[in-house]
């Protein structure tokens, strides 16, 4: 077992934790990036659309057709409605107000911009990591790519490291370091259906509850409308989702268009714009759930009554040009398309609001841990419609400055062998048993309970079914965990094994939650309390953990300068008044 000693202790290979990495080698520590992938090539900014979010003003500053009239201050006050209130107001101020260099600095690296909007530059998700990954080898980061970190270390009340596995070697390796940055993205690979990547499965926010780190909003995930569940070979893909935004229908097995039920403006701006994935994800479901929906679960985009020369003039080519998205051909589907054959899409897992807490210097809580990016939370309340693009480099930047800093001013404290020895046993009990529980059965359940009781549309029964389900399986089949091959070399299943673990503890935290807050706020939908109570319900959920167990408690949100209204309104009253009180709508 081989050990690295850094100061800074960088987890995850995506936008966040590459921002992180730079920004705590510019303040002149060591730093190690670990990644469970390709850095720049893992995680879910590779696949980003991508826009990067700033107030109008700024962005006509940086030379692009901003709108000048637009402030900061208009735009802190845009996330924060469009989150229900729900944000840590903190954590916005500094979205808002570091964005401008965030995206000034990413040009300034070489990252191509295709097209503005009122509110955003436009890009691709490989142009930013690539801009980044340029910068990240002009800097002295040493990089560890392939290895899962496990457990986090702790000694005295602190983080001192963590523990990884060579996913190809199967060798373990500790990480002995000052600080640690959490950058290891959402839980998607606990849905069934998710637009995420395999690697996105909960690692950071499951390590950091372990160590008394608590975990917040668990019940706000965002699903991503309109992608693709059939045909199997482009399940997940978001091609249609963006399709959608510049043309097509969405219909259900009847034929009709649904969104025509609902007021005018909800249908407006639930179909045309980044609202699209908390309204029209609700609505999709409904059709669903009571039977007008397709045979693979899902309903249906459709070009019928469309004429192609509209398609083609409709914009959807400068996202998909020659029919071509992120990497795959979808000229066969889309030629099956203009034939007036129809596709079954359905909401996917897309975005997690809920994750470890941070402050605005993107503490934990936990002495020597920093979260950041899409495992963290906090930032966009109950409804993520800003670009998460922007807020893992802000995030980023921040986690990677406080934690060399932290790391400067503290000594190295050694990792405690026997904590080292007790997580390798545990790590490699699925190879050391013959027989027990195989992994499939198990991934597939939990994938399943994930997006049919704790998905779009959510109600007592089903929370409390799953809630049931999932802590007796924690409990009684998951420590009887087995592999098939019983070798630690090139063993994806092992590390699936472990992965596992960490999945089924953040969907029963989830669950619980999503339980407990009897209301609809943003994307957390209760049909059996249709309505926004801001009477009982502006607070936060915090799971801890407390002797091993979960603990989950309610604590006020943090206002800054927007105060949020009272009240009870049903819930699509709430998403009127919302829409009606933006600067903004669409950006």
């Amino acid at each position: 077992m081989s050990v690295v000693k850094t100061d800074v202790l960088v987890v995850g290979g995506g936008g966040a934790g590459l921002r992180a990495a730079i920004e705590a080698s510019r303040q002149a520590v060591k730093t190690v990036l670990v990644s469970k992938g390709r850095p720049a090539r893992s995680g879910v900014t590779p696949l980003a659309g991508a826009d990067l979010a700033l107030d109008g003003k700024s962005l006509h500053e940086l030379g692009f057709p901003g709108d000048p009239t637009d402030s900061k201050e208009k735009f802190f006050r845009d996330i924060v409605i469009q989150g229900f209130y729900l944000n840590n107001q903190k954590l916005v101020e500094a979205y808002v107000r570091d964005a401008p260099a965030r995206v000034k600095e990413l040009i300034d690296w070489g990252m191509k911009v295709s097209a503005s909007e009122s509110r955003a530059v436009l890009t691709s998700g490989v142009e930013i990591t690539d801009a980044l990954n340029r910068e990240l080898k002009r800097s002295n980061v040493e990089i560890f790519e392939d290895i899962m970190v496990y457990e986090l270390l702790t000694r005295g009340g602190k983080v001192v490291g963590a523990l990884g596995i060579d996913i190809n070697s199967g060798e373990f390796i500790v990480f002995n370091s000052k600080a640690v940055v959490l950058a290891t993205g959402g839980w998607h690979k606990a849905y069934y259906l998710n637009s995420g990547t395999p690697d996105m499965s909960g690692d950071g926010q499951a390590m950091a509850f372990k160590v008394g780190a608590e975990l917040i909003n668990m019940e706000m995930i965002t699903f991503c409308p309109n992608v693709i569940v059939w045909p199997p070979s482009l399940r997940g893909s978001i091609y249609l989702y963006v399709f959608h935004l510049f043309c097509g229908n969405i219909l259900n097995s009847l034929g009709e268009n649904f969104m025509e039920k609902y007021p005018k403006r909800i249908a407006e701006v639930g179909t045309r714009t980044e609202w699209n994935k908390l309204i029209l994800s609700i609505a999709s479901m409904r059709e669903i759930l009571e039977g007008r929906g397709g045979p693979h679960g899902g309903v249906y985009f459709s070009l019928k009554g469309i004429p192609w020369e509209d398609v083609e003039k409709s914009g959807i080519l400068s996202f998909a040009p020659n029919w071509k998205f992120q990497g795959t051909d979808f000229s066969g589907l889309t030629q099956k398309l203009r034939e007036g054959e129809m596709v079954e899409v359905a909401p996917a897992a897309h975005y997690f609001e809920g994750g470890i807490k941070i402050n605005e210097k993107c503490e934990t809580g936990i002495a020597g841990l920093y979260a950041a990016g899409e495992c963290a939370a906090g930032l966009f309340g109950a409804n993520r419609v800003a670009a998460a693009t922007t807020e893992m480099l802000i995030q980023g930047a921040i986690a990677g400055k406080y934690a060399a800093e932290y790391a400067k001013r503290v000594n190295f404290t050694d990792f405690d062998e026997k904590q080292v020895e007790r997580f390798k046993e545990e790590a490699l009990g699925p190879i050391k048993r013959r027989e027990g529980v195989k992994l499939f059965e198990l991934k597939e359940r939990l994938q399943r309970l994930a997006y049919d009781k704790v998905g779009v549309i959510r109600t007592a029964q089903d929370l409390s079914e799953a809630i049931n389900e999932i802590s007796s399986i924690r409990k009684e089949k998951l420590p009887k965990l087995c592999t098939t091959t019983k070798v630690t070399e090139y063993n994806r299943e092992w590390i699936e094994c472990l992965e596992l673990k960490n999945m089924f503890l953040l969907v029963e935290i989830s669950a619980r939650a999503a339980l407990l807050r009897t209301e609809s706020r943003g994307v957390h939908y209760r049909s059996d309390y249709p309505y926004m109570d801001n009477n009982n319900w502006l607070k936060e959920l915090a799971a801890k953990n407390v002797n091993g167990e979960i603990v989950i408690t309610s604590q006020p949100i943090t206002v800054t300068t927007l105060k949020p209204p009272g009240g009870v309104m049903p819930f699509e009253e709430s998403i009127l008044k919302a829409i009606e009180a933006l600067e903004t709508v669409g950006w």
